[in-house]
């Protein structure tokens, strides 16, 4: 009896608390699913935040690589405006002429530690017009250097062929006078670029040299009056029939003094049909002296040209007037005085009087049954004024007496504006 009422007790708390068991379970499950979705909108807000960060970093990294592109790479250039005019005469080409006469743009990158690009792109006379005598685009450089050791380094490219000074030191800022000296002009012919490969290094301290393998001259186009500067190839489709070797070493041990000289060698004839070897064989030497205000620089060039004669004969060029010579020979001197500090005037600025005597002469040995023109043996005068409110401007004036044997030569009066950045 005790034993049913006890069955009978359990079986009445069971029916009456199973519906508080339903709610709580109804409740436990609520809650479970609540949790679910709270959990839901943690992983999407986990998930959203990964993926900004990732997004954040990728931007940094993007940022950081082109920061050290931009930190591996150079943006430089230089441009300088002429006016020229004739004194006493009316020559044509300088009759009172205003020219944009170069803009100059170089971009160089350091490919990796021991890699580096060099360029250069210059604009001659600001127009350029297919088929005229006008403007002219031009490669100047473009190379590449590997940086191997102090003493050897190797280079491949177009690059300046390393003869004289202002061919490979051009930028306006960085001489005096409008123009460039005329040595450097028909004796050497500045600017001078050439497809090629070699090496440069330091052998001591202040010791450098260069020395490269480049496409060569071609004679077809030497002139008399210009000399070897119409053979110039420019790195366009170079003829490689003749290879040339061309080098320069320079000393910089001397406090204020720089030394340097070069030379250039090579058959000129390429393809052209001579019978002969027309070799052209360069020699230079210069220097550059500071001493206080005053600066002084100097150069002399002498050009051999082979079998001169067969050239001309192949030419057609039968006189004096218009033939080739076999010998070139051009110096120059310079003084320079920086007048500034006699005034007292301000040091961030510099302005110098310059002189400069130049003799010339692109026939100054002829072959054997060539008369020369006594115009083509010529010397030049330069007086000037160059003024650098910054160091990398320069404004210049300047006065050329020319003379020349045949008594043709025609003064001009230059002024001009060049800068570098």
């Amino acid at each position: 009896m005790t034993i049913k009422i006890c069955r009978w007790t359990l079986m009445m708390l069971l029916v009456f608390s199973a519906p508080a068991y339903a709610d709580r379970l109804d409740d436990l499950e609520q809650q479970i699913r609540t949790l679910q979705e709270e959990l839901r909108q943690i992983k999407e807000e986990q998930q959203r935040d990964q993926e900004e960060q990732e997004e954040k970093l990728s931007t940094l990294e993007e940022k950081v690589d082109t920061a050290g592109f931009l930190d591996r790479t150079n943006i430089g250039g230089y441009m300088e405006l002429h006016y020229n005019d004739t004194v006493g005469g009316d020559n044509s080409q300088k009759d009172e002429q205003l020219d944009f006469h170069r803009f100059v743009l170089l971009i160089n990158h350091e490919l990796s530690d021991w890699i580096h690009f060099y360029s250069e792109v210059e604009i001659e006379h600001a127009f350029i017009e297919g088929g005229e005598e006008s403007g002219e685009v031009e490669l100047e450089q473009a190379y590449v250097d590997f940086l191997t050791r102090e003493w050897m380094n190797f280079r491949a490219g177009v690059m300046l062929t390393p003869v004289g000074i202002i061919n490979q030191y051009h930028e306006p800022p960085t001489f005096n006078g409008v123009e460039r000296p005329f040595v450097d002009t028909v004796i050497i012919p500045t600017t001078w670029a050439e497809s090629g490969a070699g090496i440069f290094g330091d052998l001591l301290p202040g010791l450098s040299y260069q020395l490269y393998a480049m496409g060569g001259l071609e004679a077809e186009e030497f002139s008399a009056g210009s000399g070897l500067r119409g053979g110039r190839q420019k790195a366009f489709k170079t003829n490689l029939e003749d290879l040339a070797l061309s080098g320069r070493l320079e000393y910089k041990g001397i406090p204020g003094l720089v030394l340097g000289g070069s030379f250039f060698t090579g058959n000129s004839a390429q393809d052209f049909d001579v019978d002969g070897d027309v070799r052209v064989n360069i020699w230079e030497g210069d220097f550059r002296y500071t001493r206080g205000d005053f600066d002084f620089r100097g150069e002399l060039a002498h050009v051999t040209i082979g079998d001169a004669g067969k050239l001309n004969t192949a030419l057609g060029k039968t006189s004096g007037q218009d033939a080739i010579a076999e010998d070139l020979l051009g110096w120059y001197l310079e003084g320079a005085y920086h007048f500034l500090p006699l005034l007292g005037w301000s040091q961030t600025q510099d302005a110098a009087l310059f002189v400069r005597y130049e003799d010339y002469n692109t026939q100054k040995g002829m072959p054997s049954g060539f008369a020369e023109n006594p115009a083509f043996d010529r010397e030049a005068w330069t007086y000037g004024l160059t003024y650098w409110p910054i160091q990398n401007l320069a404004i210049k004036a300047d006065y050329q007496d020319l003379k020349n044997e045949a008594g043709t030569a025609e003064d001009l009066f230059n002024l001009g504006i060049g800068w570098q950045f």
